[in-house]
C-alpha cells in the first residue's frame, strides 16, 4: 500500500511535459496544433450564446485574425466600416480622388508638353502675309496721251513671276513703260529713285530711242512702291506733250553719271531735250559768242544738248539756251 501511495504522488509532482515537434515540420506542427486547440475552443464558446441576441465576440475575431497575419483593428473602427462605402480598399488600388486627380494630372502633364513646343511664329507670319499679299489686287495706275502707262503687281501669282525682266525678290512690281526714250526720264527716274532708297530697279532705255522705254520697280511694301510709281507716272506724263524742257541734276551720282557717257564725276549736269543736233550748234555759237568768259562742258548729241560743270552756271546757261530755243521753234 506504501509503494501505491509513492508511486500516485510521483506521478501528481512529475513536471509538465510540452508535446514534441515533428522533425519533418519543426515550429510549423506547434503553430497548427495550437491554432488547432483554439479553434476548437472558439467553436464551443460560439455555441455558448444567448438565443435572440447576436453578441459578437471580438476577442476571439481579434485572435483569429492576430493568428492568421491579419491587422487588427479596434472596435470603434470595425463598426465605422460600411458597405455603403461603394468600393473595396486595396494596397495597390487607387481611391476615385487619386485617380481622378491622377487623370488630371495627366491632362496638365499633357498641355505642359504641348506648351512647350516651339511654335514658329516667324513662319506663321510669313503665312499670313503671303495670304493677304495674294489676295491684293493688282492695279493700273493709267496712261497718257503720249503713250506712257503704269501699273503696280502686288501679291503676283507664282506662275507669272517669270514674266519680268529680272527674278522677283520682293512682294509688289511697279512698271512704267513709254514708246519713246528721252533723256529727261534718266533725271526724273534718278529723283526717285534718291527719295525711295529702298526701291530696285531693271531699266531698259536706248540713247537713240530705237526702242521701247521699260522700266520695272522692285519694293517690299505696297504701299510704298505704289506711291513713287504714280510720282514718276504723273511727272513723265507732265513732260511728255512738252516740246522742249530742260532737267537738271545737282551732284548726279555714279548711275546718272554712266549713263550720259560721262567719264568722271561733275558738279553739276543739265540737258536740254527738244532740239536737234544742228539747232543745238546754233544755240551755243550765240551764246559764246555773246558769253565768251562762261565757262562750262557741253556735248551736242541728236535730239538734245548735254551741258555740264559748276551747277549755278550749267544751270543758268540752261535755261538761256532754253527760251532762245523756244523762240527759234
Amino acid at each position: 500500500m506504501s509503494e501505491f501511495m509513492k508511486s500516485v504522488v510521483k506521478e501528481v509532482l512529475k513536471p509538465t511535459q510540452k508535446p514534441k515537434e515533428n522533425p519533418l515540420f519543426g515550429s510549423e506542427t506547434k503553430f497548427l496544433y495550437t491554432k488547432s486547440i483554439i479553434n476548437k475552443t472558439a467553436e464551443s464558446k460560439q455555441n455558448q450564446t444567448i438565443q435572440g441576441i447576436s453578441r459578437p465576440n471580438y476577442q476571439q475575431k481579434n485572435l483569429q485574425k492576430r493568428l492568421s497575419g491579419i491587422s487588427v483593428d479596434s472596435p470603434n473602427q470595425t463598426e465605422n466600416h460600411s458597405p455603403k462605402a461603394g468600393f473595396i480598399s486595396q494596397p495597390n488600388s487607387q481611391s476615385p480622388r487619386n485617380s481622378v486627380e491622377g487623370s488630371l494630372s495627366k491632362l496638365q502633364a499633357l498641355s505642359l508638353v504641348q506648351g512647350n513646343n516651339p511654335i514658329n511664329t516667324h513662319h506663321q507670319a510669313n503665312i499670313t502675309v503671303n495670304r493677304n499679299l495674294f489676295n491684293e489686287e493688282s492695279q493700273f495706275i493709267g496712261q497718257s496721251r503720249e503713250g506712257v502707262k503704269a501699273w503696280v503687281f502686288s501679291g503676283l501669282h507664282p506662275n507669272l513671276h517669270p514674266s519680268f525682266q529680272r527674278s522677283l525678290k520682293s512682294n509688289s512690281i511697279g512698271v512704267i513703260v513709254a514708246e519713246k526714250c528721252s533723256v529727261g526720264q534718266l533725271f526724273l527716274l534718278n529723283d526717285i529713285l534718291r527719295e525711295f532708297s529702298s526701291i530696285k530697279y531693271c531699266l531698259t532705255w536706248d540713247k537713240n530711242s530705237k526702242q521701247d522705254f521699260v522700266l520695272e520697280l522692285y519694293e517690299d511694301q505696297t504701299k510704298i512702291l505704289t506711291q513713287a510709281v504714280k510720282m514718276l507716272f504723273q511727272r513723265l506724263s507732265q513732260n511728255s506733250f512738252k516740246p522742249i524742257q530742260v532737267f537738271k541734276a545737282n551732284s548726279p551720282g555714279p548711275w546718272l553719271t554712266k549713263q550720259l557717257g560721262l567719264k568722271t564725276h561733275v558738279d553739276g549736269a543739265a540737258v536740254i531735250e527738244g532740239i536737234d543736233y544742228y539747232s543745238a550748234i546754233l544755240l551755243l555759237d550765240r551764246l559764246l559768242k555773246k558769253s565768251p568768259g562762261t565757262t562750262f562742258d557741253y556735248s551736242i548729241e541728236k535730239k538734245y544738248l548735254l551741258l555740264y560743270g559748276n551747277y549755278e552756271i550749267i544751270s543758268q546757261v540752261s535755261e538761256e539756251l532754253k527760251n532762245q530755243a523756244e523762240r527759234l521753234m
